[in-house]
């Protein structure tokens, strides 16, 4: 039969043993990359309770104030 003729040909083609695969990995990572970048801009769509946004502006802390309750002398005692 052929089969066994053609199977044994597509075996030894390095174009179909290595680039078929390395073009699928590069065309899937493509899509992979745009799907996971389009979710990155749909978060920033999401709009959120305004409720828990108020809660969030009330509780605003930063480092600057965390530091000044720790220590509440100058900041520049070392000079």
């Amino acid at each position: 039969t052929l089969a066994p003729a053609v199977m044994r040909a597509l075996h030894k083609n390095r174009t179909l043993r290595y680039g078929v695969p390395m073009l699928l990995l590069v065309v899937g990572g493509s899509f992979g990359l745009r799907e996971f970048s389009q979710i990155r801009y749909d978060a920033v769509k999401i709009k959120i309770d305004p409720e828990l946004e108020k809660k969030l502006k009330v509780n605003k802390m930063s480092l600057e104030s965390e530091y000044e309750k720790e220590y509440p002398g100058p900041a520049q005692t070392w000079v």
